[in-house]
């Protein structure tokens, strides 16, 4: 293979371009937001600055924090509980790759409802596609190196066997990712 297709979410770099997070959702026509992020994340500035941004342009916005560090398909289904019962029509997810898979996996069972496995990838799922178009998503990525804040899939482990396994499919890639580089001075030096 030597042909190479690269289809990423549409990225906004620069410090301080968290600030811009209720505007461009504004813009989209969002009203109801559901801000993805997990309990060490929740007390960051970062979070502050996003639900700021998000308030700012009169937007609601609530907050689910229950992300766990490596997700597993309990915790994707709490927070697709979450999604459902908040009945939202724009997501939010701040912090690593977990709270970015967790986003989109709500995002996804929220707007097409099914048994957990009709989208999971085979042989444990059914790799049903997923069926349309998803409401805007905003990754706003407080580390670097998973990529998730524009690839196409979200990464779980399943609690039964163990497994790492995932969720595929161009819809659920985040619709932006607001790269911001204060936001990554706190993570540790290797």
């Amino acid at each position: 293979e030597t042909i190479v297709t690269m289809d990423t979410s549409s990225v906004k770099f620069g410090p301080g371009v968290t600030q811009e997070l209720g505007f461009e959702l504004s813009r989209l026509g969002v009203t109801n937001v559901m801000l993805v992020t997990d309990q060490v994340m929740s007390k960051h500035e970062s979070v502050d600055q996003a639900i700021l941004s998000i308030q700012k342009e009169a937007i609601k916005v609530k907050v689910f924090d229950q992300v766990r560090v490596e997700p597993t398909d309990e915790s994707f289904k709490e927070a697709i509980r979450f999604a459902i019962d908040g009945q939202f029509d724009g997501y939010v997810a701040v912090g690593g790759g977990s709270s970015i898979d967790t986003a989109k996996a709500a995002n996804l069972y929220a707007t097409y409802p099914a048994d957990f496995l009709e989208y999971v990838n085979a042989p444990i799922g059914k790799a049903v596609p997923v069926p349309g178009p998803l409401k805007p998503l905003f990754a706003i990525p407080t580390t670097s190196g998973t990529g998730s804040e524009i690839t196409p899939n979200a990464s779980f482990i399943n609690n039964n066997d163990k497994r790492k396994m995932g969720i595929n499919g161009e819809a659920i890639k985040p619709k932006y990712a607001l790269l911001d580089p204060k936001l990554t001075i706190s993570c540790p030096k290797f």
